[in-house]
């Protein structure tokens, strides 16, 4: 039981951290050819992404995203139908969030805005903020396929169709009250086992 248990912790450890270290220049060279080719960058976005992989330590991180979206009913990229802005962006996200899921990213924390500023200076004004994801990444590899998949071009209409505003940036992972799923993963497999060997005594 406890052997099967220790099993299972070290395949979910296999998936969720990253065991292939930073970027290396070879991989840095292949995604910067392929940001190239994506006409939805413009060029600071583009020499932001670069900068970013070449600063890569291998470490986890998290995407905090800002977003508004438009108000009432918007066109259907595909149909021209009115629809909520709600529903286009799950049709952009949900893809995304299944093929990010596969390489260990998640959302930590995702909610919609409930108030206005409580506290800003220097800043421009509430663009009108709808919601906010902060999104797990086990390596700014794992963001890089995602951003480059050919798979998400044809969603991206869906996101910009959806959103007034928005931005992304990302944040290194540091002390907090977050439970990291290293540890509570690893406490449930210690409590299943602890009843699985109840039970096997009994």
């Amino acid at each position: 039981i406890w052997g099967a248990a220790l099993f299972v912790y070290l395949l979910f450890l296999a998936w969720h951290e990253n065991w292939i270290g930073a970027l290396k220049p070879d991989e840095i060279a292949a995604f910067t050819a392929r940001l190239a080719a994506d006409d939805n960058l413009d060029d600071a976005l583009r020499a932001n992404l670069i900068k970013f992989m070449q600063d890569d330590e291998g470490d986890e991180f998290f995407m905090l995203n800002m977003l508004a979206l438009h108000k009432g009913k918007i066109a259907d990229p595909d149909t021209g139908a009115p629809v909520s802005a709600v529903a286009l962006l799950n049709k952009y996200f949900r893809p995304f969030i299944g093929k990010l899921f596969r390489r260990a990213g998640y959302p930590a924390i995702t909610g919609a805005v409930v108030g206005d500023y409580i506290d800003a200076w220097n800043t421009s004004a509430n663009p009108g903020w709808s919601g906010n994801g902060l999104i797990r990444y086990r390596s700014r590899r794992d963001l890089m396929l995602a951003a480059t998949d050919p798979s998400f071009a044809a969603g991206h209409k869906y996101k910009q169709a959806a959103l007034a505003v928005t931005f992304a940036v990302p944040v290194g992972g540091q002390i907090g009250f977050f439970v990291s799923p290293r540890i509570w993963v690893a406490l449930l497999v210690l409590l299943a086992a602890a009843f699985g060997q109840i039970v096997y005594l009994v």
